[in-house]
């Protein structure tokens, strides 16, 4: 799976570049929120996505991306 992947190569980042790497992470990771809000929103204007389904919909997404390569 692909965060295993990620966590894997995580043991090679320097520590003092690993608090530079979570805020990239964590920009990415709300961007990404804000996104599927925004796409949802679409379908469904009142809809507000609990943290579940932005992680399910999350995983699915990374599974279909990494699998297709």
């Amino acid at each position: 799976m692909i965060q295993d992947d990620i966590i894997s190569e995580l043991q090679y980042i320097p520590e003092s570049k690993l608090t530079e790497l979570y805020n990239l992470v964590h920009a990415f990771r709300l961007g990404i929120n804000d996104e599927l809000a925004g796409c949802l929103s679409e379908y469904a204007p009142d809809y507000v996505p609990t943290e579940q389904a932005i992680q399910q919909t999350w995983q699915m997404v990374s599974n279909e991306k990494y699998h297709r390569s």
